[in-house]
């Protein structure tokens, strides 16, 4: 794969920290999550919540950042990473990810990444799949700049290993919005 897989799993330190660094209004709710409340992403998630495409081009690394994960019904894990960046650094990401996906991306067919659609949910989104099994399955990603923010939402299906594509822009549509708020 030519991922880098990070291990992102709350780079911003103890609850406490999280509470100062990414506060709780900018992530997913319950409300959002069809009342599931979300908690911490378990040990050893191989996919990405900051993805990085080629695993030999850096992209720009945010000041601190919170990650929840969630099930949606007995299907779906959803998993957001809130990542806050200075200046512009959260345009940058979504620029250089999707340069990446255009340089790096599998096209379907192999593992790694599969660019869908680019600016679908507004400008600097980008959706795309994390694709696994000789490309037969995929988690789903939407990514998004939001002022300082960068909003990564990604979707796994633990029975078919596909994602609903359209409840994912759902959410990240929500992502979005928390994080303009």
């Amino acid at each position: 794969m030519t991922a880098v897989i990070l291990g992102l799993v709350a780079a911003n330190g103890p609850a406490g920290a999280q509470q100062r660094g990414i506060p709780d209004r900018v992530m997913l709710q319950p409300d959002d999550l069809g009342g599931a409340a979300p908690g911490p992403v378990e040990d050893g998630l191989v996919w990405p919540l900051l993805p990085q495409p080629c695993a030999d081009t850096p992209v720009p690394q945010p000041v601190v950042s919170r990650t929840e994960a969630a099930d949606l019904g007995t299907r779906f894990r959803i998993y957001e990473n809130v990542a806050r960046y200075r200046g512009d650094g959260a345009h940058a990401y979504i620029t250089e990810l999707k340069a990446q996906l255009a340089r790096c991306g599998v096209g379907g067919d192999d593992e790694g990444f599969d660019p869908i659609a680019e600016d679908h949910l507004g400008p600097d989104t980008v959706l795309f799949l994390g694709t696994y099994d000789e490309g037969d399955r995929y988690v789903g990603y939407v990514a998004a700049a939001v002022g300082h923010y960068v909003v990564v939402v990604m979707m796994s299906d633990s029975y078919l290993g596909t994602a609903d594509l359209t409840t994912l822009n759902g959410l990240a549509s929500a992502a979005m919005s928390r994080a303009a708020a």
